[in-house]
């Protein structure tokens, strides 16, 4: 009696993996849809929303500069989308610092890169030393700590009033270039 549900077994295995084999040979090259139900949403996937959020660099033991929002929603493809943002800059010596101000903007938060924009208002950046910088959106690039915008932008100091369209400064805001348009009016 063994004999014969061995011999069963034997032979249930034998049809299923000829039934499988069968089957791969009549599918394979086919492209088979997965039904809607079961994939996931297309597009970036969500995985988690908060109120305050903060996100900085440090070189040693000084901070570089730090990002305060808000609100964030942090997604799988490691995007951070912000809204009321403030980036805080400091000079290597902690001489001047310069804060960057916007509505909204979207960060990698691999590397800290950012673009920030102004909805109802304008993107603003603040120096320690007096200095109005005004435009529609900027981009940041963390590991140079360079902002730049291709807009129009206005620029004001206690010496000097500054237009144009597209321009790029380091963080410091020591030296800046603009690319086109420009007006200038120094004061005394």
């Amino acid at each position: 009696m063994k004999v014969i549900q061995v011999v069963k077994t034997i032979a249930v295995l034998f049809v299923l993996a000829a039934v499988v084999y069968c089957g791969y040979l009549l599918f394979r090259g086919t492209n088979i849809t997965v039904p809607i139900l079961f994939k996931p949403a297309a597009g970036e996937r969500l995985l988690l929303s908060m109120d305050g959020f903060q996100f900085s660099q440090a070189t040693g033991t000084k901070t570089t500069w730090q990002m305060v929002a808000r609100n964030a929603d942090l997604y799988e493809n490691k995007q951070a989308k912000l809204k009321e943002i403030e980036i805080t800059f400091n000079s290597p010596d902690n001489s001047r610092q310069a804060r960057l101000l916007g509505e909204t903007a979207t960060m990698d938060t691999v590397t800290g890169d950012a673009s920030v924009h102004g909805d109802t208002k304008e993107v603003r950046i603040i120096t320690s030393d007096g200095y109005l910088l005004k435009t529609n959106s900027l981009f940041w690039k963390a590991g140079e700590q360079l902002v730049w915008t291709p807009e129009p932008f206005k620029l004001l100091g206690r010496e000097i009033y500054l237009e144009g369209v597209g321009l790029s400064a380091y963080a410091d805001m020591r030296s800046l270039v603009v690319k086109n348009h420009v007006m200038a009016v120094l004061q005394e």
